[in-house]
């Protein structure tokens, strides 16, 4: 991999460096089309686009193959998740920056180029989020970057606000929001990228913490925009309910074990999920809901068996860290953001699972 980047780089344009676009895609050839045709429009002149198709059954391998010859198409053959997917896909890349796109968004012709000028003027970055619209309600925030409390529960800022100006200063913020993204290569090859074992959910969390611990900051570069098709979570199947709850909350056990310095905290903030997800369980029996309370406890199963795997993942992150974990735990937030969540789902601005 490390070849891989060094070879990118050495013929890379100083003018303008190449960014390697990763988009995962499974069954979403009709939004995937969409998204390429968008990025066509794009106004910066550097960049490539890798298309990892994770075994789709619908058409999407004939409408990459047919309409956007000029997209680099990997072929996964079975489901690899969206970590998993984007590693394969880092496997082909050459940019200097690294830009993670879903399939169901759609860019503003100058997204990248906005992204770039930012990463170029400030160096200490090494991720950036865009301001991120619903598609079929342009005026309504998906994130404008990511917040994260000392226990994992990790928000979406800004999202369902009305998009009236409030998130349009450039900052930084805890994590960039994996639908649309862009990270340095340079900084993914000292860190590592996304953790294989956690599918979808959490990954972007758990690698932008892992940046901030080696000394790198996140932004948020309002200026560049993208559009997302996602809709709202309580409209997930009932059957599929299960293995989301099981991946959310796996995923969030693990980056707090891999990512917290301190052991007391790390303790702390393992108990204060436990005390939460009872507390949601009590509201999915009152609902009838066994799929969800199925899901949480096969997470905290999966968490007990793999602990051994996750402490070992640990040994590594702990030898990333280069900044003060005090500096780190102040860009976070000290009170459970799951009790605003709470609050948020009986207002119904947020849906369960936390």
């Amino acid at each position: 991999m490390l070849e891989l980047y060094k070879k990118g780089v050495s013929g890379m344009n100083k003018k303008s460096p190449l960014v390697s676009i990763l988009i995962v895609n499974f069954n979403g050839g009709e939004v995937l089309d969409s998204c390429l045709t968008s990025l066509k429009k794009t106004t910066y002149p550097n960049f490539e686009t890798i298309v990892v198709d994770n075994g789709s059954t619908d058409k999407s391998v004939a409408i990459v193959r047919k309409k956007h010859k000029w997209v680099k198409l990997v072929e996964a053959k079975k489901n690899l998740g969206f970590a998993s997917g984007n590693n394969l896909a880092y496997r082909f890349a050459k940019g200097e920056y690294i830009a993670l796109l879903n399939g169901d968004t759609e860019v503003e012709p100058g997204w990248l180029e906005k992204l770039v000028n930012f990463a170029r003027k400030h160096k200490d970055g090494a991720a950036f989020a865009t301001k991120v619209l619903f598609y079929d309600d342009k005026k309504t925030l998906n994130s404008a970057g990511g917040l994260c409390d000392w226990y994992g529960f990790s928000p979406l800022r800004g999202t369902f606000e009305k998009d009236e100006g409030q998130y349009n200063d450039p900052g930084l913020v805890f994590y960039a929001h994996g639908a649309a993204m862009m990270v340095r290569a340079e900084a993914i090859e000292r860190v590592g990228f996304l953790d294989d074992d956690f599918f979808i959910y959490h990954e972007e969390l758990d690698f932008c913490w892992r940046l901030w611990i080696a000394g790198y900051k996140v932004y948020y570069v309002p200026e560049a925009v993208a559009y997302h098709k996602l809709k709202q979570r309580n409209f997930y199947a009932p059957e599929k309910r299960t293995q989301r709850q099981f991946l959310v909350k796996k995923n969030r056990i693990s980056t707090l074990i891999k990512n917290h310095k301190s052991l007391s905290l790390l303790l702390v903030s393992i108990l204060v999920n436990l005390a939460i997800s009872l507390g949601e369980t009590v509201i999915y029996l009152f609902r009838g809901d066994l799929q969800t309370i199925k899901g949480t406890f096969l997470a905290y199963e999966w968490n007990a068996k793999n602990f051994k795997g996750d402490w070992e993942k640990r040994k590594k992150v702990q030898k990333l860290y280069k900044a003060d974990e005090d500096y780190i735990l102040k860009r976070m937030k000290k009170f459970p953001v799951a009790i605003e969540i709470f609050k948020g789902i009986i207002s119904g601005k947020f849906s369960l699972p936390l």
